[in-house]
């Protein structure tokens, strides 16, 4: 899992994350370029496991955040970090799509994403929420 990985936004690379292995954690070193107008977090998904990194700070012309997270944490997996608005939930379904069967989730569709998942093609539903992080 060491390495250096793209940081994304709506499927585009905001900026990058270098992860290194300190013992029994994972040290992160988030850089990117955001607006700031409007509250985002980071978050790094690998495997079936979500780990909230926080809410990175302006730092003269970019936006930084420094993390330890325990290796438990981290599922095993392909890493990917992206940045999610504050009052998204981290929480998701996965509804896999079936050609032969009908879709029920139509109204849901404002705040989902297609995504590809152990090979089968689905929709990731994301709830939102009041929760403060």
């Amino acid at each position: 899992m060491d390495g250096l990985y793209e940081i994304q936004m709506g499927g585009q690379a905001v900026g990058k994350a270098r992860v290194t292995r300190q013992g029994l954690y994972y040290h992160f070193d988030c850089r990117c370029r955001l607006s700031g107008q409007v509250i985002c977090r980071l978050v790094a998904q690998s495997g079936d496991k979500t780990e909230n990194l926080g809410i990175p700070v302006p730092c003269g012309k970019e936006f930084v955040l420094q993390k330890l997270v325990a290796a438990g944490k981290l599922g095993n997996g392909c890493l990917e970090i992206r940045v999610v608005p504050k009052g998204v939930a981290l929480d998701s379904s996965f509804i896999p799509l079936k050609p032969e069967e009908p879709f029920a989730y139509i109204a849901r569709l404002k705040n989902a994403c297609l995504q590809r998942k152990n090979g089968q093609l689905g929709i990731l539903l994301r709830e939102e929420t009041k929760e403060i992080f």
